[in-house]
């Protein structure tokens, strides 16, 4: 009966024939709504939230303990950005492992340029709450920035008056309010456009076609709400954390950069060159549909045609997955290892 009340108030079927959704997942829909969702709790945030040195931390303290659901609004926002971030790769994943990306050159490029700018757009939050986490982090994360033949030039952009100094958080809120969610929103808004002229969630030649609008538009809202609903069960699980003021003076032992970065800090802490390894693989990843010159105009999980792409991809993935796991988990004071129950 359940089923049957289910089934007439959303009336979808979930056969290969409609939704497709083993081939997409519905993942750049995901990425979306929690898009959209970070805007929202952004813009309520920013009725709060003062972007000086001296009163950023008070604001964030009384948004926490004197305004009605400020807490849970900062949870939020900060768990859709975290999700965004999961989903955006997974979903940069998935094109790369049905070959999408190579019948559709131009779309992966912009999604890429996305996926760079959502990684960005994470980084100049983390500074906002000027705690200890939020600083050392962001401090962290302008270190890795020294080895790179332009480093010094982009640090000095970014950050004109240290990561405590006024200039350099104006400039953050700056980025993180107006001028990457404005470019984000832009490119977005392209790279949608660009899906539905190629024919739609898979290349046009795909024969397991979608037969109703209604009913994609139907399913679409449903994963919408669906990752909506997953966000806030999350954010009142796990609570933004918020540690003392930020103070220069005292370094955490060790300083760790923002969990997506770690990685990184991982591999320069082998050797700081090894920065410039890294970006040279993701300028590369920009260019991935030029490796592919036998590709098919069909959506095929992990095709023969694109082999040596889709592995070097999975194995890249976890070996990023496995640097984060050990910079979170088994890096103790002065970056030695440790054991995990340490």
């Amino acid at each position: 009966m359940i089923s049957r009340f289910f089934a007439h108030l959303f009336p979808v079927t979930f056969n290969k024939d409609t939704l497709l959704f083993r081939k997409t997942g519905y993942l750049g829909i995901i990425c979306t709504a929690l898009f959209v969702l970070l805007g929202i709790t952004g813009v309520l945030l920013l009725f709060y939230y003062s972007p000086e040195t001296a009163t950023a931390y008070s604001s964030i303290m009384f948004l926490e303990e004197h305004v009605v659901g400020g807490a849970f609004i900062r949870s939020l926002h900060r768990m859709c950005s975290h999700m965004l971030l999961v989903f955006a790769a997974l979903h940069l994943l998935r094109t790369v492992f049905t070959g999408v990306y190579a019948a559709r050159k131009k779309n992966w490029q912009l999604g890429y340029i996305i996926f760079g700018l959502i990684v960005f757009e994470a980084y100049t939050g983390y500074l906002m709450p000027m705690d200890q986490l939020s600083f050392w982090a962001t401090k962290t994360g302008m270190e890795l920035m020294n080895t790179l033949p332009a480093g010094v030039f982009l640090k000095n952009l970014l950050m004109p008056d240290d990561v405590g100094g006024r200039l350099t958080l104006l400039r953050f809120f700056a980025l993180h309010i107006v001028f990457l969610p404005t470019l984000t929103l832009m490119l977005i808004s392209a790279h949608l456009y660009n899906v539905r002229r190629d024919g739609g969630l898979v290349p046009m030649l795909e024969p397991e076609k979608v037969k109703s609008r209604e009913q994609l538009v139907r399913f679409s809202l449903i994963i919408s709400f669906a990752a909506v609903a997953v966000a806030i069960l999350l954010s009142v699980i796990f609570k933004s954390p918020l540690e003392l003021p930020a103070d220069p003076a005292s370094p955490p032992n060790p300083a760790k950069s923002a969990w997506f970065l770690l990685w990184i800090q991982e591999i320069v802490s082998w050797r700081a060159s090894l920065f410039n390894a890294v970006a040279v693989v993701f300028i590369l990843c920009y260019f991935l549909p030029s490796f592919n010159k036998m590709h098919t105009d069909r959506a095929v999980w992990f095709g023969r045609s694109g082999r040596p792409v889709w592995v070097f991809m999975l194995l890249l993935t976890v070996f990023i997955v496995v640097l984060t796991i050990i910079a979170v988990y088994f890096r103790g004071a002065n970056w030695e290892l440790v054991p995990f129950y340490y």
